[in-house]
């Protein structure tokens, strides 16, 4: 019956029959945001993905006013719940589940128009010219919803890969892969290989170990750079990643060997990388423009950790773990937040009859001791379900309502069962999948705390601290001194304060008699509370 009503040009079932239809219905929405608005264009997008009868013709352009309605809608959901990203309320889960699945139908509903035009539906030939801007866009709404869930620390099926491999191997079949396309207005141009390769630059990217805002800000970056990425046929040095795609699963790491096919592709990072590193050297170099800056909120040491992470698993030598894991079942007590970590570590207290030598080994010194005002301790620690251990990390498994402020890039303090001294580390990675779990990178089994005063860039040695009130505003941060990390370029490491970074900056350890001036010398990362650097001294220990 329904072939029959085709021939003679019959409109499907359906109150968006066509663009008028459709336009007078989304004249009839609110106006206001609204997540009700959001579920009824998103029940739309998926009836008209699924109802028979529509012209190729009809229904792209239903889907297109479909899609133009959803955005006003989408970007202010979206910031809303980024800004309350951390509260785990029903609300907000509501507002991601909402997302998740209009993205989802979105990107089937461009793939549906695309599947009619390839089947030769009655309108093919009208839609001809909109083929790239439709496989773009349904690429482009898969990128969105892979973001969400990376976001949440939920990981991607390995089905959702083969989809959209089915719409790449269309696009190179009709040589509209790498044809120049506007996907939305205001945009520059991209492609449908484009499109692809972010999707897999940020599944290669390791995305489980960015905290929130970096995610956002390599999600950004990469919509940028991805179009400079290499992609080929056959293995290359610089396309080390590879994928089926008559296949499924996600792109993975090529063997050395790896033999070319019919159906295999290669990607990396290529061209991207260089780009990357100008970018890097500009923000380095204070430089960096506000249109350079992928938004406002975010700060050039964000911008630097950023792309050092993106060229590290997007180059030819993308790491790997180094360390067997053993089980180990037990308890671990876990604290976050740098002041409470230094009140748990090892500590130096001012006079105190230590020092530290420049292999940053404890030594005892004999001098007056001079005690801070005593502090209130911060933070009562959790207590998580161990569940491994390797030389330099730990996985483990947070109990239901802790760690609610857990993830990648939060610096803890980790005091195993059996062990009376505190660990200093980073949370790497977040699993949501089964279970709240965690990988925890340690950065020292030997932690020291202690006061930095600034002195400036100065190389003089700076006056014996003056004050014992404890009060450090300005002139004085807290610091961590981490004797057992691996070195940067030779160059020993300290976390500190965040936004406490001043390249060439001279500081002096604070212990009395005998301080110690140090000078900042390569930032290295910065977390939420903290940033990581290097640092060499600048005296020898007059003992």
């Amino acid at each position: 019956m329904l072939d029959w009503l085709k021939q003679f040009g019959a409109k499907p079932d359906h109150p968006l029959r066509d663009a008028q239809a459709a336009q007078e219905a989304l004249a009839g929405l609110p106006e206001e945001v609204s997540l009700d608005t959001l579920e009824q264009i998103s029940h739309w997008v998926a009836s008209v993905k699924d109802t028979p009868g529509f012209s190729c013709d009809d229904r792209l352009a239903v889907m297109c006013l479909l899609d133009q309605a959803a955005a006003a809608h989408v970007g202010p959901l979206f910031d809303e719940f980024f800004q309350k990203i951390h509260q785990q309320d029903r609300a907000v889960r509501n507002i991601w589940d909402a997302l998740c699945e209009y993205w989802g139908r979105l990107s089937e509903g461009y793939a549906q128009c695309v599947a009619d035009f390839e089947h030769g539906e009655k309108g093919a030939k009208l839609v001809e010219p909109q083929m790239p801007q439709a496989l773009a866009r349904s690429l482009r709404a898969t990128s969105e919803r892979f973001k969400l869930r990376y976001l949440r620390f939920i990981g991607i099926e390995p089905k959702a890969w083969a989809p959209l491999y089915r719409l790449y191997a269309f696009a190179e079949l009709k040589q509209l892969d790498d044809k120049p396309v506007v996907a939305y207005v205001r945009e520059a141009h991209t492609t449908v290989r484009a499109e692809l390769q972010k999707i897999m630059l940020l599944y290669l990217a390791a995305p489980h170990e960015f905290p929130p805002v970096q995610l956002e800000l390599a999600f950004r970056i990469l919509a940028r750079f991805a179009i400079s990425a290499d992609w080929s046929r056959v293995p290359q040095p610089e396309c080390n990643f590879g994928f089926n795609l008559a296949g499924g699963g996600p792109p993975v790491l090529a063997p050395a060997k790896e033999a070319p096919g019919a159906n295999k592709r290669f990607v990396g990072g290529g061209q991207a990388l260089p780009k990357l590193a100008e970018l890097r050297l500009l923000c380095e170099k204070n430089m960096l423009s506000e249109e350079q800056r992928f938004g406002k909120e975010f700060s050039p040491a964000q911008i630097i950790t950023v792309i050092k992470h993106l060229q590290l698993y997007l180059g030819v030598a993308p790491p790997h773990r180094r360390y067997a894991r053993i089980k180990a079942a037990a308890q671990v007590s876990v604290v976050h937040g740098l002041k409470p970590i230094c009140q748990r570590v090892t500590k130096i207290e001012l006079g105190s009859n230590v020092a530290l030598s420049e292999d940053m080994a404890l030594k005892e010194k004999t001098s007056n001791i001079m005690k801070l005002v005593a502090e209130e301790i911060e933070s009562i620690p959790e207590t998580w379900v161990q569940q491994d251990l390797s030389e330099w990390g730990l996985g483990a498994e947070i109990p239901p309502d802790l760690g609610k402020w857990a993830e990648p890039g939060k610096l803890c303090g980790i005091q195993l069962q059996s062990d009376k001294v505190w660990w200093v580390g980073i949370i790497r990675r977040m699993d949501a999948g089964a279970g709240l779990r965690c990988g925890i990178r340690i950065f020292s089994k030997r932690p020291v705390s202690v006061w930095l005063r600034v002195i400036g860039a100065d190389e003089h040695k700076a006056d014996n601290w003056a004050s014992s009130t404890g009060s450090f505003s300005f002139d004085y941060m807290r610091a961590i001194m981490l004797p057992d990390a691996l070195k940067s370029h030779d160059h020993p490491v300290m976390i500190l304060e965040n936004k406490s970074f001043v390249p060439g900056q001279s500081c002096e350890v604070m212990m009395g008699e005998h301080s110690r001036i140090i000078k900042l010398v390569e930032f290295l990362e910065e977390g939420e509370d903290y940033m990581r650097a290097a640092f060499e001294w600048q005296q020898a220990d007059k003992a």
